[in-house]
């Protein structure tokens, strides 16, 4: 994408929004990256393990913490906490769009035991698919949180459709590492205070996702993303829009109408006029 930004309106270069929509049966998957320029830098004692060719499951026995990235990359998503469930949603389809059936307590980044069991006999290798990633930092396998899914920069059975970066709308005097640390406070605030379902309703007002959660994170901190919601490329972000806007504010709970309120700020920063010259 190739689109010109007003003097003053700023890219985050080592912010990524990575969507996979969902098409047909593939579910899809969105999240949001953090680049790191030492994020492939390794615990000593990981590159030992990983030369003992030890399992997930041995090498989580012996209680280690993580004090460097080792390659996993720094990431938040939404996800249900049955990988089961997730399957069967996937053959489910559409079917019960509109609905409220298809839903399941919520985790970050997979981050569920039930998840964690699944990946027990992989080995130590940030390149392979995951079931499960890591919520909180200093975790066993890295220094830094990061979505199962961030693998897919390396295998990608299920193809990377958009990557775009926000961008700081022209007076916004923000640095990138203040912006980086108002996500992580966003994802923390999310994760303690709203206590949150995963759910699907057709990109309906009362679903919480990982379209909803990427929405939020881009809402709550002031970022734009003039590559794809200014370009209207993204069909979750205007079919959930339109569903919260058709619902009359008299009869929204607090959480949907502030949601409404902010998916209309992020619609309006991200703008193309904001932008183009």
């Amino acid at each position: 994408m190739d689109t010109k930004i007003i003097f003053g309106a700023r890219r985050l270069e080592n912010i990524l929004i990575r969507r996979i929509p969902k098409d047909g049966l593939n579910t899809g998957h969105y999240w949001i990256e953090i680049i790191h320029e030492d994020e492939e830098e390794m615990d000593e004692f990981f590159v030992q393990a990983q030369q003992q060719g030890l399992k997930e499951k041995d090498f989580i026995k012996l209680g280690k913490k993580a004090k460097k990235i080792n390659g996993f990359r720094e990431s938040y998503g939404w996800y249900p906490i049955s990988d089961d469930f997730w399957r069967n949603f996937s053959i489910l389809g559409a079917i019960t769009i509109n609905s409220r059936a298809i839903s399941n307590q919520g985790c970050f980044n997979g981050d569920h035991e039930d998840r964690r069991e699944k990946d027990e006999d992989l080995k130590l290798d940030h390149t392979l698919v995951r079931i499960a990633g890591r919520s909180e930092s200093n975790n066993e396998l890295s220094k830094l949180a990061f979505d199962c899914g961030q693998y897919r920069r390396f295998i990608e059975p299920t193809p990377i459709k958009i990557t775009s970066n926000p961008y700081l709308l022209p007076n916004d005097t923000r640095t990138e590492e203040q912006v980086i640390d108002e996500i992580r406070d966003y994802v923390k605030r999310f994760k303690e205070t709203e206590n949150e379902e995963w759910s699907w309703n057709g990109d309906g007002f009362d679903e919480t996702n990982c379209h909803t959660l990427l929405f939020l994170i881009l809402a709550h901190c002031n970022l734009a993303d003039p590559e794809c919601i200014g370009l209207d490329l993204d069909k979750h972000f205007r079919d959930y829009k339109k569903s919260l806007d058709d619902e009359d504010d008299s009869d929204l709970d607090e959480k949907f109408k502030q949601r409404k309120e902010l998916m209309n700020r992020l619609f309006k920063i991200s703008d193309l006029a904001n932008f183009k010259i």
